[in-house]
């Protein structure tokens, strides 16, 4: 975000919070069209630190605001397929999903499982997020990012770029990949086969050639199984490098000191919050969702606490300045990630999957 945007997001979000209040009677929904916003809206939502600081920084203050009553429902990984079974039992019983991946979100679409942002709305918050930050559906938010991390002790000189990290004789060390959610170790292979990073959102992927490309690091890699894993594994000398959560990176690992953080060529873990089809509280939940947007200190105060990204960039002026590094929309952070494809990913989500299982197989 440029100063001169992130001045004019600040500026007009006291309008726009008037703007969310005055939709309480406006926004098109299944409810009685005529009635205010009705709820309880019922968010599903990850779970631990991200389902409590949500409730900390968004349920709270915007029930105490509104006096529209908010539920929580932990869902971790569960989102598409408990949304399949409620559409497919005729019973949504959810509203809103938070913090969904991409390639989550972008299924969900193409099965005409998500309520498309009202125009109107949609409108208002590409004028408040930006353009690049707003879908059809919803917006990003919750997101972290997918970065190079080393141990300093065990490698001196720390790979700059995927180039590198899949260069096995300049850094002949082992390396921790994830074993799950393949759309990430797939556009790090984008990456080292010479995509550019603001081209791998839209460059279909090459199955054969990522696939081709990560069997190069095979013989040296750690495949860990749940995020916990992945910090263990550098902490137990498993493996000396690898491609971690910022989350775990600057919570667990930076503040040893023996480690280095390399943000370029990262990849973007996006989240996005979207409306179900068919929500039974569709006119609270668009009210949540631009709520939630207009709202900078909350979105700071969740960021802190959950350690993801706010929804509006603008927001880290109220992040503590010795935190803010830690954020993957941070304005220093500018041109140094790769988005993933979700949409070709899960168009070819068979065959990579199956390729995928094969990989870590060994």
């Amino acid at each position: 975000m440029t100063p001169q945007r992130h001045k004019r997001a600040v500026a007009r979000s006291a309008a726009l919070v008037t703007a969310a209040m005055l939709a309480l009677a406006g926004c098109s929904s299944s409810d009685d069209p005529g009635s205010a916003p009705q709820g309880p809206i019922v968010v599903a939502n990850w779970g631990g630190l991200a389902s409590k600081s949500y409730q900390t920084a968004y349920v709270d203050p915007y029930t105490k605001d509104t006096g529209i009553e908010l539920q929580q429902v932990d869902a971790p990984g569960l989102f598409v397929a408990r949304t399949k079974a409620q559409a497919a039992a005729n019973r949504t019983e959810w509203d809103v999903l938070e913090s969904i991946t991409d390639s989550d979100a972008a299924f969900l679409a193409d099965a005409g499982l998500l309520e498309p942002l009202p125009a109107d709305l949609k409108a208002r918050l590409i004028d408040q997020l930006g353009a690049e930050n707003v879908t059809d559906y919803g917006y990003h938010s919750g997101g972290t990012a997918m970065l190079i991390i080393c141990n300093t002790e065990r490698v001196k000189v720390c790979p700059q770029s995927m180039a590198e990290f899949f260069d096995v004789e300049k850094f002949p060390q082992k390396r921790a990949i994830i074993g799950f959610n393949p759309i990430y170790p797939i556009t790090a292979a984008q990456l080292a086969l010479g995509v550019p990073r603001d081209k791998t959102s839209t460059t279909p992927i090459d199955v054969d050639a990522v696939f081709a490309k990560l069997e190069e690091i095979r013989p040296l890699s750690v495949i860990w199984s749940t995020v916990d894993q992945g910090t263990q594994v550098l902490e137990q000398g498993e493996a000396d490098m690898g491609i971690l959560y910022a989350t775990r990176i600057y919570g667990e690992l930076l503040p040893t000191g023996n480690y280095e953080v390399v943000w370029a060529d990262g990849a973007r873990a996006q989240g996005t919050t979207v409306v179900l089809k068919n929500a039974p509280h569709m006119k609270a939940a668009w009210n949540l969702v631009e709520w939630n947007a207009t709202h900078l200190k909350e979105q700071a105060q969740f960021s802190v606490l959950a350690q993801k990204t706010a929804i509006d960039p603008a927001s880290l002026e109220f992040v503590p300045a010795d935190q803010r590094e830690r954020f993957a929309n941070a304005p220093e952070h500018d041109g140094e990630l790769a988005v993933p494809n979700a949409v070709d990913y899960n168009a070819k989500f068979d065959k990579i999957n199956q390729r995928f299982q094969e990989f870590i197989s060994g």
